[in-house]
């Protein structure tokens, strides 16, 4: 699970704010690109069963079937491209209840223009640290 940040002046009062969602765009296990004939990658990809978000040790109360972006396998990056935000309520332990804004993905598309390189897509975590090693 990630954040997705912005800033937009799409309000009444046309101010600069910043918005912030909760994201996943591929789940976490390796996954190899595909070598399907005719194509050089694999844009984006159903859950093909129901899954529940996972947040701060809460859980999603309803199950979703989300679209993940998936890998391009000619040096690409593969990132969403067409997105819409829902909100999700979490159930936490000791019966609390959690609302956050997340991105869903509708479609993703590979392209060249990737931060600093593909490599950082796909770097693990430190664990001692919350930054994505560049």
């Amino acid at each position: 699970m990630g954040f997705s940040t912005r800033v937009t002046n799409r309000n009444q009062q046309c101010e600069m704010v910043k918005q912030t969602r909760l994201c996943m765009m591929r789940p976490c296990e390796n996954e190899e690109p595909s070598d399907k004939k005719g194509k050089k990658c694999i844009r984006t990809k159903k859950s093909m069963k129901a899954v529940r978000f996972e947040y701060k040790n809460c859980t999603s109360v309803q199950t979703y079937k989300p679209r993940y972006c998936g890998l391009c396998n000619d040096g690409r990056c593969c990132t969403p491209h067409n997105t819409k935000t829902i909100q999700v309520e979490f159930r936490c332990p000791q019966g609390k209840f959690l609302k956050k804004p997340m991105m869903l993905i509708n479609t993703c598309v590979c392209h060249g223009n990737c931060p600093q390189s593909n490599n950082a897509f796909f770097q693990p975590l430190d664990p001692m640290s919350s930054e994505a090693k560049i």
